[in-house]
């Protein structure tokens, strides 16, 4: 299910920009909103993407303790 969601994040991120690069705006503004969007979605995605990777190795790591005994 979390795949799905991050994989329909990305793709209407990807269609914002597509659109904002289609629009008549000049193209340093246009290049300095893809950058600050780009930046601000790696501050939001990024820990919460490596949160998740920390929380399923502590629950593959209790598994095989819970294993162990």
């Amino acid at each position: 299910m979390r795949v799905y969601l991050v994989f329909t994040l990305v793709v209407l991120i990807v269609i914002a920009h597509i659109f904002l690069w289609r629009s008549d705006m000049p193209g340093h503004l246009k290049l300095t909103f893809t950058i600050l969007n780009a930046m601000g979605w790696a501050i939001v995605l990024a820990p919460i993407l490596l949160i998740d990777r920390w929380l399923d190795a502590i629950k593959t790591r209790n598994v095989d303790k819970h294993d162990d005994l």
